[in-house]
């Protein structure tokens, strides 16, 4: 590939980059550090294959993006109507706020630990910075910022996993054959929701919009059949480069995790932040701990802008990040999840809403596998036979471990 071409398929990146947060945000390292440092190697076919299945998740949600116009929370409006809306409005307003709680402690953790403030200090201020990039950012702007911050994080590790002395195949055995001890299924099931986030699958379907590759209704079939096909190639360049860079790195950070912190409890950022300082000292302390800030930038902006997806989605409008209602929205509902960031036992908590995550999963696959194997909603862009399959593996795979973990 020459310069030229190479300069053209990053140009293409841009909403995934954005969704692949949600592999290396607070609280998905969170989960994956406990998770490594509980269980070792045992969970790395969670990462793995939970990460498979994620490009293919995300991929149907940006072509139903592309094709429709509409979010995902938006065409399940107009197909299923209020009631099943509301349900799931319900459902996923839970679950958003949950999510979007645990990457605000996760950034305030950070903040706290780098600048020496109290915690209550420290969320304020994570929730002033992010209210500021949100509210006067332009969106391709502030799609830039958050590319730069997740590029930090995947150089940060990537140095870290080249100086770590790690059995590369260990790691492929243990990620490609499962592991059937219950006592695992707890952790297993948090990786996964940590990789696939009901919030994130909706978001990818509305930023594909922002990023200007979505059918515009008011322009007409016509301009539909000209650029849909441009971009649907577009979104799957996006979700597989984007996407596949992120499941490695949660393999990484659970391999790490493995190797130098097992039978160790995780309960404060310093635990966290173990790995990297006993291999590199205090520099990787500092690395590691600019990357999570990062993150938890990253990530805080675009939990809290998949849910008021959602949540205008569920309720019958269109709304978009370039409107003001939207943003209003978007900072009133970082500052009630600041609230709750306060409760104490912010590391428990975080673990848990990636386990909630992946139990409640199933609530937004299915509606996204109906509405994309149409043929009336997604013309000839509708899902094949092996989409379908993949897709329906992630409920299977949820629920199994959500049903066999709790009896």
């Amino acid at each position: 590939m020459n310069l030229r071409k190479l300069i053209s398929t990053l140009s293409i990146l841009g909403p995934a980059v954005l969704v692949s947060v949600e592999l290396f945000d607070p609280a998905s390292i969170v989960a994956a550090t406990a998770s490594g440092a509980r269980h070792g190697f045992d969970v790395l076919w969670a990462a793995f294959y939970s990460g498979v299945l994620l490009i293919v998740i995300q991929e149907i949600s940006a072509r139903l993006g592309v094709v429709t116009g509409r979010t995902l929370a938006e065409s399940i409006h107009e197909r299923y109507g209020k009631r099943y809306s509301l349900l799931l409005f319900g459902t996923l307003l839970l679950l958003g706020f949950a999510t979007l709680t645990a990457e605000v402690m996760g950034l305030s953790l950070v903040v706290s630990y780098m600048f020496r403030i109290p915690y209550a200090l420290a969320v304020t201020a994570s929730i002033l910075v992010t209210s500021f990039l949100v509210y006067r950012v332009p969106y391709d702007r502030l799609e830039k910022v958050i590319i730069l911050l997740v590029t930090m994080i995947f150089f940060a590790y990537l140095y870290f996993v080249f100086d770590l002395n790690v059995s590369v195949a260990d790691i492929a055995f243990h990620s490609l054959v499962p592991s059937f001890d219950r006592n695992t299924f707890y952790y297993a099931e948090s990786v996964i929701g940590a990789s696939i986030m009901p919030t994130y699958v909706v978001l990818h379907s509305g930023l594909v919009f922002e990023k200007g590759w979505a059918h515009h209704h008011e322009k007409g079939i016509e301009e539909l059949v000209e650029q849909e096909d441009k971009h649907v190639v577009s979104e799957r360049v996006d979700s597989a480069v984007s996407l596949l860079m992120g499941t490695l790195l949660n393999i990484v950070v659970i391999a790490s995790a493995a190797i130098l912190m097992r039978g160790n409890d995780v309960s404060d950022f310093s635990d966290i932040a173990l790995p990297f300082y006993n291999k590199l000292g205090d520099i990787g302390l500092v690395l590691f701990a600019t990357a999570f800030a990062c993150a938890g930038i990253s990530a805080v902006i675009t939990v809290g802008l998949g849910n008021i997806y959602c949540s205008f989605g569920l309720l019958g409008s269109e709304e978009r990040i370039r409107k003001k209602g939207f943003r209003v929205a978007f900072i009133v509902s970082l500052v009630v999840a600041g609230f709750a960031s306060l409760l104490p036992n912010q590391i428990e908590i975080m673990v848990f809403t990636q386990y909630l995550n992946g139990a409640l999963l199933p609530f937004v696959i299915v509606p996204l596998i109906l509405l994309a194997r149409d043929a009336k909603v997604m013309g000839r862009h509708k899902l094949g036979t092996a989409s379908i399959a993949a897709a329906s593996t992630v409920i299977v795979i949820t629920t199994s471990l959500f049903f066999f973990g709790v009896i």
